[in-house]
């Protein structure tokens, strides 16, 4: 078996997924809404003035309020909030993903699988 091989299998796999064909779908849903796309603007832009704030050593109190304010609005938009929902649905998959291999691997233990190093729950030390 070639790991490499296996990897774009699963790859693959991952694009043919539910998790992963529903994130596209509402992310171009997402970015053809020019109320959405305005928002993220308005947000992003707040943000930076906030981190410009915050770096001159003023303080940022009234600035966080209107960020907040906006933040809430924004994750009030329909095509926004179906966005983050489907992204953190892709986003438990691919971790449901990567620990299965790490637990396979062992490498949540930072070692193989080859014993000899303990904590894998058997006799080994």
């Amino acid at each position: 078996m070639d790991p490499l091989r296996l990897a774009e299998d699963l790859a693959e796999s991952i694009l043919a997924s539910e998790q992963y064909r529903e994130y596209v779908r509402v992310k171009e849903a997402m970015d053809a809404s020019e109320e959405a796309s305005n928002l993220l603007k308005e947000f992003s832009e707040q943000q930076h003035a906030l981190r410009d704030i915050k770096q001159h050593g003023k303080t940022a109190e009234e600035q966080m309020e209107i960020l907040a304010a906006h933040q809430r609005q924004m994750l009030d938009n329909s095509e926004i909030k179906a966005y983050f929902a489907a992204k953190k649905n892709l986003e438990e998959l691919l971790a449901a993903i990567n620990e299965t291999i790490a637990r396979i691997t062992g490498m949540e233990t930072g070692r193989a699988h080859g014993h000899g190093g303990g904590g894998c729950g058997c006799a080994c030390r």
